[in-house]
């Protein structure tokens, strides 16, 4: 998604933080493990990234994964995470 269009990453957001109410009830059994899966495949080796600032561009998953909601959700499953095996 064109960084420009102001319009779609605001149209983003609100869907982004929609999803996530409708889907509390997942994220907060397994929206840990969902989230640092996400984040380590973007973020990896080899990873596509979420942002390319050169050509202007950001993935739709960066506004999934950095929500506010989306995070606040998933801190429960994230702590039973962490409690089962540490990092």
């Amino acid at each position: 998604m064109r960084t420009e269009n102001v319009f779609r990453i605001q149209l983003v957001r609100l869907t982004a933080t929609a999803g996530a109410i409708v889907a509390s009830p997942l994220l907060l059994v397994a929206g840990g493990l969902w989230r640092r899966r996400m984040l380590r495949r973007h973020y990896g080796e080899n990873g596509p990234g979420f942002a390319g600032k050169e050509d202007g561009w950001v993935s739709p998953g960066y506004f999934v994964v950095t929500n506010v909601v989306v995070r606040a959700l998933c801190l429960p499953s994230e702590y039973v995470l962490l409690r089962v095996r540490p990092a």
